[in-house]
């Protein structure tokens, strides 16, 4: 019994020094992505407060956009989102708030149906062949874009750029250890399906609906 116990406490040891391996691998190699001027900048989108503002992380994401806007190095912005509920709507939230922070309106394209990184890539890269543009800056937090590159190569496009902001937060171990799933997903569906489906799944927001709905009277 000792045995088994040890030889399942080593095995467990080392997936988690694997995982927390191919963390670091991820976030290094996001945050070493190049910045530079670009035809478009993407907003990836994320979780909006309950009256429809951007929440806390999109607002350090749209900040980022203002500095590429005012420093002239994005010459258009493509915010892409979900609709986290009613009046929930990410990428409208975010043409307002860069509207607001002085990006003219039609600067801003808005895609309202990027509730995932595929979807958003896919949407964007079509715009871009559409409007004859190559160069694209994706703009989000530094562990996400690694995945965010993959999923834009793999949609076509070839010169990537990448901004970011410079914080950290403590709910960004949990978002890197989870980028490691995700993003061996997306390379493998990818790699055996270049036209493969984009899921959703969002389990913070799943976890946040499940106790709206506790809430509820008669629930």
């Amino acid at each position: 019994m000792r045995f088994l116990f040890r030889c399942a406490r080593l095995t467990v040891l080392t997936v988690a020094g694997l995982w927390a391996s191919a963390a670091v691998f991820i976030c290094v190699v996001g945050a070493s992505i190049p910045y530079d001027r670009t035809d478009m900048a993407v907003v990836f989108g994320n979780a909006l407060e309950a009256d429809g503002t951007p929440g806390r992380v999109l607002t350090s994401r749209l900040d980022v956009a203002l500095n590429c806007y005012r420093s002239d190095q994005c010459a258009t912005f493509f915010v892409s989102g979900g609709i986290d509920g009613p009046g929930l709507d990410e990428a409208a939230a975010m043409r307002d708030y860069l509207i607001a922070g002085g990006v003219p309106a039609d600067r801003i394209v808005v895609d309202n149906k990027g509730d995932n990184t595929l979807a958003t890539a896919r949407n964007a890269v079509a715009y871009m062949r559409d409007h004859g543009t190559s160069r694209v800056m994706l703009i989000s937090q530094y562990y996400h874009l690694a995945r965010a590159k993959l999923a834009f190569e793999r949609a076509g496009a070839s010169d990537i750029y990448a901004a970011f902001p410079h914080s950290f937060q403590l709910r960004d171990v949990y978002s890197s250890w989870r980028e490691v799933p995700a993003y061996a997903v997306y390379g493998i569906r990818l790699a055996l399906d270049p036209n493969s489906k984009p899921v959703s799944f969002r389990p913070l927001l799943y976890l946040q609906s499940l106790l709206a709905r506790s809430d509820e009277p008669g629930t």
